[in-house]
């Protein structure tokens, strides 16, 4: 491999595993993948803290933050679930 050749991003999902710049939510988690690690780990943060977000700030929201909160958990629980169940048909 030459100089030339070297490419800082993954061949599988085109991320450059910068924390910040390619979004975790792109990556394949494939075997061939250049920063799968790197990325589940951002996944694993974020979910830990929307479970924090849930169990302890969820408490001290306004009725009206509550209410964006759970239409948005809505959105996005039918847009990704939704896609899997349709896969499956």
């Amino acid at each position: 491999m030459t100089s030339e050749d070297y490419s800082p991003y993954c061949p599988v999902c085109s991320g450059c595993g910068e924390e910040g710049c390619c979004s975790p939510l792109m990556c394949k988690q494939s075997p061939d993948g250049s920063y799968c690690g790197i990325y589940l780990n951002e996944l694993k943060m974020g979910y830990e803290l929307s479970i924090w977000v849930e169990n302890v700030l969820f408490a001290t929201m306004t009725e009206e933050q509550k209410k964006r909160f759970d239409d948005k958990w809505d959105e996005l629980y039918d847009k990704h679930h939704k896609q899997i169940e349709k896969k499956n048909e």
